[in-house]
């Protein structure tokens, strides 16, 4: 059951960390059309100062609000009209959704601002059970701001659909991050931190994990144009397998690398703690914040036999 409860506790998060991280620089360019507004609200009154065909009346006007001893900044001028230029080379677009960088673990990452997830995961084969298939979903929030102070996940994971465990059985998490400048994160997380039901996976795991966007090229739609990198450190879920059945506590290492294919496609690898997975991750619409990510698990590791696991996400804000 741990492959399941996993996925669907972390793939649900892709679409509000993904966008924030991996569409960095369509944010970015936003607020530098910020700073080129307000340049070009004062360009008038620099051009027409020193351009003397302006009819008498406009002239008049622009002087008296300058005093007799300013000088009009030729270079300032022209710096503002080159960057006005530029305004027509950037593709401005409202916000996308964007594939993620994470199959079954944390990252640094998260959510805020005010929004809604909720995601479904799938598993074709289950540890620790029955081995049957089964399903699980994550409802949650996020708050706050991760640039000026911290960001906030709360979300509740329905750990079973019915064929492993009572329908129902889940625990609460909670998910504290935090940006450094545009491209890394830091993240403190406690899954199940109050459980109900049956036992699941994820109880009392608590985690830390770091994560680093490299931008390889600066055309976010260009191939290859951003790597992710993340590393953590967690227990209870975490744990290796030797260390759950023998019912160990362990501090252990997970992590992964993702690479953006193109626009909407990422490719993912990674150590799970307990066995390496590989996935694709898709955005499937431009403007709708929706992320599938299907992935084969114990391709190394694990059981030693592969297990196919589906996440589903969807963020919106509130």
């Amino acid at each position: 059951m741990r492959i399941l409860t996993i996925t669907c506790c972390t793939l649900v998060f892709v679409p509000m960390s993904g966008l924030s991280v991996l569409a960095n620089s369509i944010s970015e360019d936003s607020n530098k059309s910020v700073s080129w507004t307000t340049d070009a609200a004062s360009l008038t009154t620099l051009v027409a100062q020193n351009n003397p065909e302006l009819p008498k009346t406009k002239q008049t006007e622009v002087s008296s609000s300058w005093s007799e001893s300013d000088s009009v900044d030729t270079d300032k001028v022209r710096n503002v009209l080159q960057e006005l230029e530029q305004v027509g080379n950037l593709n401005f677009r409202p916000n996308q959704g964007a594939p993620g960088i994470t199959i079954a673990s944390p990252y640094g990452f998260g959510g805020d601002g005010g929004r809604f997830f909720v995601g479904a995961g799938y598993a074709s084969d289950t540890r620790f059970r029955s081995l049957d298939s089964d399903g699980g979903m994550v409802f949650g929030a996020a708050l706050g701001n991760s640039r000026k102070a911290v960001g906030l996940e709360l979300s509740y994971t329905m750990a079973s659909f019915g064929n492993n465990r009572d329908f129902g059985t889940g625990g609460f998490n909670a998910k504290v991050h935090r940006m450094i400048g545009n491209d890394a994160s830091v993240a403190l997380g406690f899954n199940g931190f109050l459980n109900l039901g049956d036992d699941n996976d994820f109880e009392d795991s608590i985690y830390g994990v770091a994560t680093k966007i490299f931008r390889t090229r600066e055309n976010l739609n260009s191939a290859f144009s951003r790597v992710a990198v993340y590393v953590g450190l967690g227990n209870g879920q975490y744990r290796t397998l030797e260390a759950i059945e023998d019912d160990e506590d362990q501090i252990n290492v997970f992590g992964s690398l993702a690479f953006r294919l193109g626009q909407p496609v990422s490719l993912i690898t990674e150590w799970t703690g307990q066995d390496l997975a590989l996935g694709l991750s898709v955005a499937p619409f431009k403007n709708i914040p929706l992320t599938i990510t299907p992935a084969l698990r114990d391709v190394v590791g694990g059981d030693d036999s592969l297990h196919f696991a589906l996440g589903i996400g969807l963020g919106f804000p509130f």
